[in-house]
């Protein structure tokens, strides 16, 4: 296994425990209070906030490691698109072609370098409806 797989795997180890409320969410996108209460069911920490543009941002923690689900295409609370990133502080040892390896054979998530620090994300689109199994499994899809 890589190092950049390695990565990964160990800043999403997260265990799927069930959420506590299944059923559908409504057309328009998600709020970040149902986002939050799915990952709560599956035992992750939760932190509320926004970012810059003042738009939702859920900071999570799982086995020490720090993620954060940004919301996008937001109309009022609700929002049609959410994205999983987590930044590895010292990628110096993953090269652009360990990258482009990840990228071209990983159908979830896509990775990059900014500066020192090697990004994972992973993007969903929740606009036309999503059910809180879904938001639950790509949850399961990002750990993995």
């Amino acid at each position: 296994m890589g190092d950049l797989s390695k990565m990964v795997l160990a800043g999403a180890a997260v265990l799927w425990a069930g959420v506590a409320v299944a059923g559908p969410l409504p057309a328009g996108g998600v709020t970040a209070q149902e986002v939050a209460g799915v990952m709560r069911g599956m035992k992750l920490a939760t932190e509320i906030t926004t970012d810059k543009d003042g738009d939702p941002l859920i900071y999570s923690d799982s086995g020490g490691r720090k993620f954060g689900v940004y919301f996008y295409q937001c109309k009022g609370p609700r929002c049609g698109s959410i994205q999983f990133s987590s930044g590895f502080e010292g990628s110096s040892g993953i090269t652009v072609a360990k990258v482009a390896d990840w990228n071209r054979t990983k159908r979830f998530g896509r990775a990059y370098i900014d500066g020192d620090k090697l990004y994972v994300e992973m993007d969903m689109d929740v606009e036309r409806g999503a059910t809180t199994e879904a938001l639950a499994n790509n949850f399961e899809r990002w750990a993995s």
